[in-house]
């Protein structure tokens, strides 16, 4: 009688308790992306195997075009969770936009690439070409300048010539002899690498160790509006795990890719593999506290080299950096 009399209190005790379920109304999260050019790996299969709702959430997707716009949806409320790189993050935070990185988006992997032809093999042959950029105040830009000064002496803003454009156009350019080398997206490499069209000069991650810089420094990653971790919280926490199940996701299961891949206009067999297997080395890089005293030598080489004006941070904000469930990455 006893027994059963403890029993029953406790169970009227937990059914009292408001226990959280997925029968409730999920959180909902808008997270933006762009999608033509492979950001949305993440999102898709979220969507594909329904990894928020396994976690309480209810994800929208928002897709842009151009980078930088993400911030502009930022500052409207429009949007609650995007991607970029850390020192965005900072200048986007010292203008006021209160956002905070919480999960790896990607590990450094863009690359500066020549024609096959070219006689240029190696970074000291940059010196006095034209090399394309999609930006001087760039964060890959401002990292090849540091990296190339302190590993080589050669900083190639000053002792190449420089030659801004859009990723796409930049390769245009490279076809078409206007230009003698370029750095570009590692995404827009693939092709013209795998046809033999291209040769790569330099990957980021080896000029940066070259350097002596650790290439598992912040890069790119994912934001989160602190007005919506304010708004719900603990939330954060279950976003973190779904990006966790997501990342999973595209790294064991090999049938999800042909439909990334076709949205970046990548639809050869062996491209695709190409295009998979480069995403999975990159993607979801190290995630840790640990993380911050080698991104603070990163960016103090940066502002050395560049100047405060041209990269607008030279401290990180540690309340920059979010690190859910412990930071156990």
């Amino acid at each position: 009688m006893r027994r059963s009399t403890l029993l029953g209190l406790a169970f009227a005790a937990t059914a009292a308790r408001p226990v959280r379920s997925l029968a409730q109304t999920p959180t909902a999260v808008r997270m933006a992306v762009i999608g033509s050019s492979g950001q949305d790996e993440v999102p898709y299969v979220v969507q594909r195997f329904g990894l928020d709702r396994k976690h309480g959430l209810a994800l929208e997707i928002v897709d842009f075009a151009v980078p930088g716009q993400q911030y502009t949806l930022h500052r409207a409320d429009a949007i609650d969770v995007s991607a970029g790189n850390f020192v965005d993050l900072l200048r986007q935070r010292k203008s006021g936009v209160a956002l905070q990185a919480f999960h790896g988006f990607q590990g450094y992997c863009n690359r500066i690439v020549a024609k096959a032809a070219s006689p240029i093999r190696a970074f000291t042959d940059l010196k006095g070409k034209r090399v394309g950029e999609f930006g001087t105040t760039f964060l890959d830009w401002l990292i090849i300048r540091a990296a190339g000064q302190r590993a080589y002496g050669i900083d190639l803003e000053r002792d190449a010539t420089p030659v801004g454009g859009a990723p796409p156009l930049l390769n245009a350019f490279l076809d078409r002899g206007e230009i003698d080398a370029t750095l570009q997206f590692s995404t827009l490499t693939l092709g013209p690498l795998a046809q033999g069209a291209d040769r790569s000069v330099v990957e980021m991650p080896a000029l940066m160790r070259a350097a002596g810089f650790n290439t598992n420094c912040f890069y790119v990653q994912w934001f989160v509006a602190e007005k919506w971790t304010n708004a719900h919280p603990g939330a954060v926490d279950r976003l973190d795990a779904m990006l966790d199940d997501a990342y999973a996701k595209l790294k064991e299961d090999d049938g999800v890719w042909p439909d990334l891949a076709q949205k970046v206009r990548i639809t050869d067999p062996a491209l695709v593999a190409a295009y998979r297997n480069d995403a999975r080395k990159i993607d979801n890089p190290p995630y840790r506290s640990s993380l911050l005293p080698p991104t603070q030598r990163l960016l103090d080489a940066i502002v050395a080299i560049a100047g405060e004006g041209a990269v607008g941070v030279t401290e990180l904000d540690r309340a920059a950096f979010l690190f859910p469930r412990g930071g156990r990455r």
